[in-house]
């Protein structure tokens, strides 16, 4: 760190942090206040990279040991990656040596845990004969101590899957293992225990993706059967996340390297006597804390002045997006009902008792989030499909009537009920015929549907109806009087049209109906935008999808023509809810970080979709997949379900309502999944990134 007043830059990180309790933690002070700072990666020598500055670790880790000394917490522990790869071993010596001399500035206890770049042309003994633990005559690999009743178990899964031990760069830090004696030394650990525990390791334990211990299974095994332990604490993952398995949390710290400092990332953590754990992140670290009932995992989503927030509501009925702007002016994206009510084969869990429809189940959701409560600014609907809005076929009867006839109590009319709308965007309004008649193209009454709904919102409360205006970036916009900067939203295709980067507009659809076509995929006329936050990009279509043979016998997908308009984006909700859609030149081009969905369907989120988002010859570089529900109930297929450890585990075991957001400047996004069918609705799962 140059040209930076150190004492500064520590009362800045003072000021930074946060305290919030999530859980029941039950009693009236903790047992245990440690800190723990992962992932410092310093090397003087090396460029800063893929957002890691490697030469401000010993700024940063004066900050952390200041912060730790004021706040007089009992021990500190270092996760792992301490320093990086030197020229030569000489040098990754001396940097261990000058992290390891600042990391010692702590007044009390220190521990470390062993890292993959620990080993990158270091052995074992080569790291710990440099590094001191607090009641070893020798830095140990795994060991456990005790403090005030909490026991702490520090594991070692730099092994490979032979169980070799990482050394001097002979491995790949994909390939972590935790060796049968550690395992037996765990058991016995937790077997002796007569408090709660808190194990702490560099790699994760709670799914199965690349940056997982590859037999993590087993040793979540042992911890859920001592029924000990209900938090363990982690590093590797440089973004940090949250996921909760089973009762047990598992807190990944956001990497102490990542950006410039001033900016860092460490955690004041908490044990409670009941086991509970409190979580204070400082900068970057984020908050989270678990109570000893299992389950009782509780995040934040309500809207915060100046972010960005998509909720994907899960009704188990319907898709259902609800958008609250950085100014707060707040947008429902689509809200239909449809044959899932009636526990077809297709069925998926209902988070509600089947009495209750999905718009109101939405809308009653909304009421708990949106910042101006009934008052909703924007109805969207992306096309004219019963799923996204509510038809003729599958409802609660009538609702009532307007100048344009009966509307049904179902989606979007029955979400009115509880909500008033202040615009309307319609992809074909006011005639309904654009591009082809849809009152005669669409089977299921969506348009008979709309068009009445529309016109009683606009008889009984007011609402605006207006067109879907492609190509525009000022439609769908800030309302309030001071709007955040950096923010738009691009319609970029309806209609069978979509905007290319030039401005010009492509017709997908022109020669078709030149040649006499009046009945065309309502899928492929979904309306679809691009919103940008500062650094942040985030895409969603609705269901575009849909292909036909062409004159020279070639099959082609409307998804690869909309490839050359998008761009890469940080998040991308999948066409058609992920039923075999999201072709490969469109994954190629939208290259998403995360890739989300609105499940409603047993057979959704296909396996041959799947299996394209992972694809890693389409792009390099890890993914998460997050529908609000993963359904493996159906038939296999040939492509096989190689795709599950890119799914996020807690959507595969039970339903969730799933919480993007965006706070200003978008240099970060966090998606947040809670519960939708236990009670409460607790967070089950969090995971934030750089944009």
């Amino acid at each position: 760190m140059k040209n930076m007043d150190r004492r500064g830059f520590i009362g800045g990180m003072l000021a930074a942090g946060v305290s919030r309790v999530f859980g029941d933690i039950g009693d009236a002070a903790p047992a245990v206040r440690f800190g723990f700072i992962t992932d410092c990666h310093y090397a003087a020598h090396l460029a800063p990279s893929l957002m890691r500055f490697y030469a401000d670790g010993p700024a940063k880790m004066d900050a952390f040991v200041e912060t730790m000394n004021a706040l007089g917490a009992d021990f500190v522990v270092e996760g792992g990656d301490f320093k990086d790869l030197g020229r030569t071993p000489e040098e990754s010596v001396a940097y261990l040596d000058e992290i390891e001399r600042r990391f010692a500035a702590f007044r009390g206890p220190r521990y470390h845990v062993l890292g993959n770049h620990d080993h990158d042309n270091l052995s074992k003994e080569e790291f710990l004969s440099h590094v001191a633990n607090e009641g070893q005559t020798a830095a140990r690999a795994y060991y456990a101590f005790e403090c005030k009743g909490v026991k702490f178990i520090v594991l070692d899964a730099c092994y490979r899957p032979d169980g070799a031990p990482y050394c001097r760069g002979d491995f790949s830090w994909k390939d972590a293992y935790l060796p049968p004696e550690q395992i037996a030394f765990l058991e016995s650990e937790l077997a002796s225990a007569s408090g709660p525990c808190v194990p702490i390791v560099h790699q994760q334990l709670d799914a199965e993706d690349e940056t997982c211990i590859k037999n993590a299974a087993d040793v979540r095994a042992v911890l859920e059967r001592s029924g000990k332990v209900k938090c363990v604490v982690q590093g590797h993952w440089h973004e940090g996340s949250f996921r909760e398995v089973n009762g047990i949390g598992y807190f990944t710290s956001p990497a102490s390297v990542l950006n410039a400092a001033p900016d860092n990332a460490f955690s004041l953590v908490e044990v409670y006597p009941s086991g509970g754990v409190k979580i204070t992140g400082y900068r970057m670290a984020r908050n989270f804390g678990t109570a000893w009932t299992p389950g009782a995992w509780e995040g934040r989503r309500e809207w915060r002045s100046g972010h960005y927030q998509v909720h994907y509501i899960y009704t188990g009925r319907s898709e259902c997006m609800f958008h609250v702007f950085p100014d707060g002016t707040s947008m429902l994206l689509d809200c239909g009902d449809s044959m899932r009510f009636f526990r077809t084969a297709a069925e998926v869990p209902l988070p509600c008792d089947p009495s209750v429809r999905a718009g109101e189940f939405a809308a009653k959701y909304i009421l708990g989030v949106n910042p101006k409560g009934s008052r909703v600014d924007y109805l969207h609907l992306s096309h004219y499909h019963e799923d996204h809005g509510g038809g003729t076929r599958y409802h609660g009867g009538p609702l009532g009537r307007s100048s344009l006839g009966e509307f049904n109590r179902c989606g979007i009319a029955d979400a009115a009920r509880f909500l008033t709308f202040g615009r309307a965007v319609d992809r074909a309004w006011p005639g309904f015929d654009d591009p082809v008649d849809a009152f005669a193209a669409v089977r299921d009454g969506t348009p008979v549907q709309m068009r009445a709904l529309y016109a009683h919102l606009s008889e009984t409360q007011g609402t605006r109806i207006e067109k879907f205006e492609l190509g525009s970036s000022a439609q769908l916009r800030q309302l309030g009087e001071s709007p955040f900067p950096g923010f738009r939203v691009f319609n970029i295709c309806a209609n069978g049209r979509f905007v290319l980067p030039d401005g010009k507009v492509r017709d997908l659809y022109a020669d078709r109906i030149k040649a006499g076509a009046t009945s065309l995929n309502e899928n492929g006329m979904s309306c679809g935008m691009v919103v940008e936050y500062g650094k942040f990009r985030y895409f969603t279509a609705g269901d575009f999808s849909d292909g036909w043979r062409h004159a020279d016998g070639v099959r082609r997908q409307v998804e690869d023509a909309l490839a050359e308009a998008v761009g890469a984006v940080h998040v991308a909700k999948l066409n058609h809810h992920g039923h075999h859609s999201m072709y490969p030149k469109l994954v190629k081009a939208l290259r998403a970080r995360v890739w989300t969905s609105c499940t409603l369907d047993a057979q959704h989120c296909t396996d041959d979709t799947m299996c394209r988002l992972a694809d890693r010859s389409l792009y390099g570089g890890p993914r998460l997949m997050l529908p609000t529900y993963m359904p493996l109930n159906r038939p296999a297929t040939a492509s096989g379900r190689g795709y599950l450890p890119d799914v996020a585990r807690c959507v595969v075991d039970q339903p969730c309502h799933v919480v993007l957001d965006v706070p200003p400047g978008g240099e970060t996004y966090t998606l947040s999944c809670y519960s939708a069918v236990q009670s409460g609705n607790p967070l089950k799962a969090e995971f934030t990134f750089m944009a």
